[in-house]
């Protein structure tokens, strides 16, 4: 009986040391993987500054599961929280580099082939 007693105490704390490794909260999770995911899908890792960003935050996300692992739950959330504000940067700078790429080539465009003024054009 006391085999029995034994065996059962060791068992459940193996089964409490399994479930120490915590998980990494399921939406602060999601919404940071998005964020990597905008900023991979708006380009950038073509932008110097947004990849430094961008690769920051996928360093911080394979950190935060490594503490999950461990069962730091509280570093692990604070890795994401950092993470998704990388992801959130690399997508701004991303955005920005865009807009300037854009008005760039209106700017060019307009001094290259510029349009008549209305009152000209209607004479």
């Amino acid at each position: 009986m006391q085999i029995i007693k034994t065996s059962l105490a060791i068992g459940i704390t193996a089964l409490g040391f399994g479930c120490a490794s915590g998980t990494l909260p399921t939406e602060q999770l999601a919404s940071t993987e998005a964020s990597v995911r905008a900023a991979q899908e708006l380009g950038a890792q073509n932008v110097p500054r947004a990849e430094l960003h961008l690769r920051l935050a996928k360093e911080q996300v394979e950190r935060a599961h490594k503490l999950a692992d461990d069962g730091d739950e509280e570093r692990a959330t604070m890795q994401l929280e950092r993470a998704r504000a990388d992801a959130e940067l690399a997508v701004a700078l991303a955005r920005q580099a865009a807009a300037q790429r854009d008005l760039d080539a209106n700017t060019k465009n307009t001094v290259t082939n510029p349009t008549p003024p209305v009152s000209a054009a209607v004479r």
